[in-house]
């Protein structure tokens, strides 16, 4: 009979905690329910099928819910967005194929605007829709004043500085802020790269010989210089032998012996001074 006691106050207890548990896992459940968790770098915004939109946004923490009410979270700090194979025309009428990658954030006080726009739909939903396109719109814009050539030097900085400023202002009125948008290298079709490759390889050809140009314009140059200073050089040499020195080297030179050879055309003449008559 002892037994019999012992067993049922075990079983007793065993049903005890198992309600317990029960009831504890339930209550998380139900707890869980009213619970909203906003990560850092988002605001959340409610939304009650009785009530509509709360003017009141949710910031970054833990937060009791409503039963029915539905949160939609947006990012206020940035965040970092790529695009593959946008296509566009350049200036030229020549099909360019384009990687985009740029940075963006929505404002605090118009995370509400951007909800009654798009409705309860993720954020990355809204990046592949409406930002994408009118993204794409900004670099059609921008892109078609260059050349395809433009957006492969120099100018390609100042085509993705363009297009920054189109995408902002055409986003920026309802609330997002772009930063730091950035082009990649243009993905052209073979014939036009074809074209590229033929006239890189002209402006290379150019330089090529505007540089040989400029060598031997140097060479030229330096060449008229040298010549003038010989000539310069022989100017003085000239200037500074007289009659008189050439007399004195005569006199350093000669040995006292007077020549042998005979003719009119064999005499060497000695500059000397004649005798001064007394």
């Amino acid at each position: 009979m002892e037994n019999t006691n012992n067993t049922k106050g075990k079983n007793r207890k065993i049903i005890g905690g198992a309600i317990i548990a029960i009831a504890l896992a339930l209550g998380a459940l139900i707890l869980a329910m009213f619970i909203e968790k906003i990560p850092n770098g988002y605001v959340g915004v409610v939304y009650s099928p009785n009530g509509g939109v709360q003017d009141e946004t949710l910031e970054q923490g833990w937060h009791l819910v409503g039963l029915f009410d539905k949160v939609t979270m947006y990012p206020v700090r940035m965040q970092t967005v790529n695009y593959k194979d946008i296509q566009v025309a350049t200036s030229d009428g020549k099909s360019v194929t384009v990687d985009f990658a740029y940075n963006y954030s929505i404002q605090p006080d118009k995370v509400v605007d951007v909800f009654n726009k798009f409705g309860p739909i993720p954020v990355e939903q809204i990046e592949e829709s409406y930002l994408k396109t009118r993204l794409w719109d900004a670099g059609r814009k921008a892109i078609a004043k260059y050349s395809v050539i433009d957006t492969y030097g120099e100018k390609s900085s100042e085509a993705a500085v363009n297009v920054q400023n189109l995408f902002a202002d055409d986003v920026g009125s309802l609330g997002f802020t772009v930063d730091n948008l950035t082009l990649g290298v243009p993905k052209p079709d073979k014939a036009t790269q074809a074209a590229i490759d033929q006239r890189v390889s002209a402006a290379q050809e150019l330089e090529r010989k505007q540089i040989e140009l400029k060598i031997a314009k140097a060479e030229a140059e330096k060449k008229k210089i040298e010549a003038q200073g010989i000539a310069e050089y022989n100017e003085i040499i000239k200037k500074s032998i007289s009659k008189e020195v050439i007399q004195n080297k005569w006199i350093e030179k000669w040995d006292g012996k007077m020549p042998k050879a005979t003719g009119s055309n064999q005499l060497i003449e000695i500059p000397i001074d004649e005798p001064t008559a007394k």
